[in-house]
């Protein structure tokens, strides 16, 4: 499982939500890049029972995502999936356009 992300062609860094220039040099060029793991920085549990997360990745990257599955720990590593009905055990969905403004060879 993986989630994907967008990175900046020039500079290497990963972004998301996507981007039409990237915030760190202002190219336009990106690629896609799966994104394996998150490491839970935070959670808060919403009214309706759903769980939220911060989560670091690699290369610096913060998103939040829905946590499903068991209960999840700070510093807890988590796989990360772009599909809300991904298998069972703890992931971190991230919702996501299958465009992700990449650059076409």
């Amino acid at each position: 499982m993986s989630a994907m992300v967008q990175e900046c062609r020039s500079c290497r860094s990963l972004l998301f939500p996507a981007r039409l220039f990237c915030p760190v040099c202002g190219e336009d060029s990106f690629s896609t890049v799966a994104a394996e793991h998150g490491t839970v920085e935070q959670t808060t549990t919403l009214s309706g029972g759903t769980v939220l997360a911060t989560l670091g990745l690699n290369g610096g990257l913060r998103v939040i995502a829905r946590l499903t599955g068991s209960e999840s720990k700070p510093g807890q590593s988590v796989p990360l999936t772009n599909d809300p009905n991904a298998g069972s055990g703890v992931n971190a969905y991230i919702p996501i356009d299958s465009n992700l403004n990449e650059d076409q060879p």
